[in-house]
C-alpha cells in the first residue's frame, strides 16, 4: 500500500512538472527567433529516433562515394537544399535562421554519426513540425538515386573545399534580380552600357 502511494505521488509530481514546463513554453510565445531548450531538443531527438522504422536504420548507401556520385549530390544539394542549409551545410542562411528549430550543422557529429538509412529516411520523408519537407519520389521532387547521392554529399560536407563552394554558388537557385544583375555585368564586360533597372539605377562592379 505504501509503495502504491509513493508511486502515485511520484507520478503526480512528474505530471505537475511537465504541465508547468509546458505552460512556461506557451507563455514564452511561439516566436521562431528562439533557440530550442535542452528539454525540447532532447524530446524531439528521442521522438525522431523512436519514429524511425527499424528497416531504414539498417540501410547502407548502394552508391559508392565516387567523384561523380558526390558531384551529383552536390549539384542537387545546391539547387534544392542550400537555400536553408547553406552550401557548406552550416544552416547559416536567411531562411535557415528564420526556422524553428534551426537547421542542424550537417558537418557536426550529430549529423555525421547518423546511419545512411537515417539520413535517407529524413530526406525522403521530411520532419514533421519543422521546416524540413519531404523530398522523396512520392512528392515528385527527387528520385531514389538522387536521395542516395545527397547522403554521399552530406558525408562529404566536413571535407568540402573552397573550390567546390565556389562552384556551388553558380548552381544555387537564382532570383529575377540575380539574373538581371548577371545580364548587366555581362553587357558591361562586353564593352556595352549596362541596362537600367525599372528604378533607373545602374548596377555594375
Amino acid at each position: 500500500m505504501r509503495l502504491w502511494k509513493t508511486a502515485s505521488l511520484t507520478l503526480a509530481a512528474i505530471v505537475v512538472v511537465v504541465a508547468g514546463y509546458g505552460l512556461a513554453l506557451v507563455r514564452r510565445g511561439f516566436s521562431a527567433r528562439g533557440v530550442p531548450s535542452f528539454v525540447e531538443k532532447f524530446a524531439a531527438t528521442t521522438a525522431l529516433k523512436w519514429a524511425l522504422p527499424h528497416d531504414y536504420r539498417q540501410l547502407h548507401n548502394p552508391f559508392p562515394p565516387s567523384p561523380g556520385n558526390v558531384q551529383a549530390g552536390m549539384e542537387h544539394f545546391s539547387d534544392h537544399c542550400a537555400t536553408c542549409h547553406a552550401n557548406d551545410g552550416s544552416g547559416d542562411t536567411l531562411f535557415g535562421k528564420g526556422l524553428y528549430p534551426k537547421p542542424p550543422d550537417m558537418r557536426s557529429a550529430e549529423t555525421q554519426n547518423k546511419s545512411d538509412g537515417e539520413l535517407y529516411y529524413t530526406i525522403e520523408n521530411g520532419v514533421r513540425l519543422s521546416g524540413m519537407p519531404a523530398f522523396g519520389e512520392e512528392q515528385g521532387v527527387g528520385s531514389d538515386a538522387e536521395t542516395w547521392h545527397l547522403v554521399l554529399f552530406i558525408r562529404h560536407l566536413p571535407h568540402i573545399t573552397s573550390e567546390e563552394l565556389n562552384e556551388m554558388k553558380g548552381l544555387n537557385p537564382k532570383t529575377d534580380a540575380d539574373r538581371e544583375e548577371e545580364q548587366q555585368e555581362e553587357e558591361f564586360l562586353k564593352g556595352g552600357e549596362p541596362s537600367q533597372n525599372p528604378a533607373g539605377e545602374i548596377h555594375h562592379h
